[in-house]
């Protein structure tokens, strides 16, 4: 990681202070992704692999490469060694 990407990583995004204010020099960049299931696509991969005989690593061959899934949500958090080790991480970073 350069300079300038540390830089935009210097705040925690939990609890907004520097990720240095733990003493360790250690922090965590977290990616997080939601994805919806294209059933269209899975159907396709699907019913090609049954006109195969059922082997699915020829239908992965013949087919399109298409995506099977649709990309609803992305976010990247940075997350100071204190929020990172928190058990209930996952609840402030979805309220309700």
């Amino acid at each position: 990681m350069k300079e300038k990407e540390l830089r935009e990583h210097a705040t925690c995004s939990l609890c907004k202070r520097g990720i240095g204010h733990t003493s360790v020099p250690l922090f965590w960049t977290v990616k997080i992704e939601r994805h919806a299931v294209l059933l269209d696509a899975v159907r396709r991969q699907d019913g090609l692999a049954m006109q195969l005989g059922g082997h699915q690593a020829l239908a992965n061959v013949f087919s399109r490469d298409e995506d099977m899934t649709e990309q609803m949500f992305e976010s990247e958090l940075t997350l100071c060694e204190d929020c990172a080790l928190k058990s209930d991480l996952i609840f402030k970073v979805f309220p309700d």
